[in-house]
């Protein structure tokens, strides 16, 4: 079942397989009338290893997740670590996100694979 415990488990994971390369990840387990989601409140990496795969594989582990619970993923895209928008929409849209209907401020979703 997941629960912010697993979620925490996972960002340990994640800081010790990729230290030097993850600045800041933040997940927190929500719920909404839908069900359980994850929240992905914060993924920075240091700017050193910005654009070398490391968000693709380190994202690739966050989804795993989610379709192992079959829980949905949604975020808000900002461009406050200067990476821009365009970059940003492309990437999460790249792993399956979408922008959320009847939204223009970066509301993004993720359903998982059944």
């Amino acid at each position: 079942m997941l629960n912010q415990n697993v979620l925490d488990e996972l960002i340990s994971d994640l800081k010790v397989n990729y230290k030097g390369i993850i600045k800041q990840l933040r997940l927190e387990h929500c719920m909404d009338d839908q069900g359980d989601y994850i929240s992905l409140m914060m993924i920075e990496l240091y700017k050193s290893r910005r654009h070398k795969g490391y968000g693709s594989t380190i994202m690739s582990e966050i989804i795993n997740i989610a379709d192992h619970h079959n829980v949905r993923i949604k975020l808000w895209v900002t461009d406050v670590f200067g990476t821009n928008f365009k970059a940003l929409y492309y990437f999460y849209h790249k792993h399956n996100f979408f922008l959320i209907k009847n939204e223009n401020d970066g509301n993004m979703i993720y359903y998982p694979c059944n």
